[in-house]
């Protein structure tokens, strides 16, 4: 029963267009052994099981990602792309060398620098500077200190289009997978350097040399971190021993160019359990590492309008510990009304009310109780009676499969 119903829901997730459950199914089909010839099946259906790396990344590398996914997934089942006479590809080497057209990229940078202020200029020229005009005295670590809003995204996108517009490599990576998408080429640290998930003051990187995830390493003219204060120092030490081996190079990072960002007034390292100081000595800023870095800061806030300037540096003031332990709202940040609901609905007529005349009415409140309280107030504006009603979910199927499904999900 367990083959049959895995055809049957990766066609069922297929007409549904719940792709990123279809490669789920896939993998059970080939794991269960319901279709001999694997091969055809993915043919048929590589389009379908490829379209949402295709939306992500391009045409032509939204297959190979689609592979991985699915290589990944068949391991649960002991089983590889070889072992089900799949495309046998180097994974890793093909997803990370994404085509780069260097005329396009070049003309990116152009035009991206036309943009920059000046702080974001001094960024991009300076690792510039240490990737194509090395000397001596010059730094080759850097990190990019900056609140949100500042524009450290558009520089790491800036450096990258400059980069790959010479025809070279550069390795960008971030601490989560969100931060990743941020940035074209963008994999998570743990992907590209084989970080392993439980560490300690002597983890080292899962990757071996003489292969081509260590290749790319090594060819690449920068390595861009995002989001680098979230990782724990630990994995910037295992990092640092891969990299020295890789290059044999005992200088800090193994004398790669390397480029970290991020800020450390948001979310620092989680410690399950960890106390407060804990939380701050698992920072790399805690480390000797530290020392070996040259610290550029964004000051100017891009995102923000003239209207949230103040805003914006009220919670700036926040950030750096200067407002103690107990916060006080300042005023503008809390409007003088004394009854939202009179003063967001009195108006309307909900006899004859549209949804243009509701749309943009909303009431934000930070618990359920007061979303209850709030409703109530405003139903109690509307004509009529109160009316509930009760239903009973059924499954109407003569499947025997579809009766154990359970009516909650249904």
């Amino acid at each position: 029963m367990v083959i049959s119903t895995g055809m049957t829901l990766f066609l069922k997730q297929q007409e549904c267009k719940c792709l990123a459950t279809c490669e789920f199914f896939f993998a059970i089909i080939c794991g269960f052994g319901e279709v001999e010839n694997i091969p055809d099946l993915w043919t048929q259906h590589k389009q379908s099981l490829s379209e949402d790396f295709v939306h992500r990344y391009s045409e032509e590398t939204g297959p190979f990602y689609a592979l991985a996914e699915l290589n990944e997934l068949l391991k649960f089942y002991g089983l590889n792309l070889r072992k089900v006479n799949l495309p046998s590809v180097d994974l890793q080497c093909d997803l990370f060398r994404l085509s780069y057209d260097a005329m396009e990229e070049q003309s990116k940078a152009n035009a991206n620098i036309e943009k920059l202020n000046s702080e974001q200029r001094y960024a991009v020229y300076k690792v510039l500077h240490a990737i194509y005009e090395y000397q001596t005295d010059m730094p080759k670590c850097f990190f990019h200190d900056g609140p949100a809003g500042t524009g450290k995204t558009f520089v790491y996108s800036t450096l990258l289009h400059a980069v790959r517009g010479k025809g070279d490599q550069a390795i960008v990576v971030a601490s989560t997978g969100i931060a990743a998408t941020l940035l074209s080429g963008g994999r998570t640290a743990h992907s590209i350097f084989k970080i392993p998930l439980t560490l300690n003051a002597t983890s080292t990187c899962n990757l071996k040399p003489n292969t081509s995830e260590a290749k790319i390493l090594l060819d690449a003219k920068v390595i861009v971190w995002d989001e680098a204060p979230m990782t724990h120092v630990h994995a910037f030490l295992a990092v640092d021993r891969l990299l020295k081996d890789l290059t044999k190079c005992d200088e800090p990072f193994g004398g790669k160019i390397i480029l970290l960002g991020g800020d450390f007034r948001q979310v620092l390292p989680v410690i399950l359990r960890g106390s407060r100081s804990l939380t701050v000595s698992s920072c790399i800023k805690k480390h000797r590492l530290w020392s070996d870095f040259f610290v550029m800061k964004l000051t100017e806030n891009m995102r923000a309008f003239d209207s949230e300037k103040e805003f914006a540096s009220w919670l700036l003031h926040v950030g750096e510990g200067e407002s103690g332990e107990k916060i006080q709202l300042p005023p503008f940040c809390y409007p003088e009304i004394q009854d939202p609901v009179q003063q967001f609905f009195s108006d309307i007529d909900f006899k004859t009310v549209t949804p243009e005349e509701l749309k943009g009415r909303a009431i934000l409140t930070v618990t359920n109780d007061l979303s209850m309280q709030i409703n109530n107030r405003v139903l109690e504006c509307m004509p009529g009676n109160e009316v509930i009603y009760e239903t009973i979910d059924n499954i109407v199927s003569n499947n025997p499969q579809d009766q154990l499904a359970y009516t909650e999900y249904s």
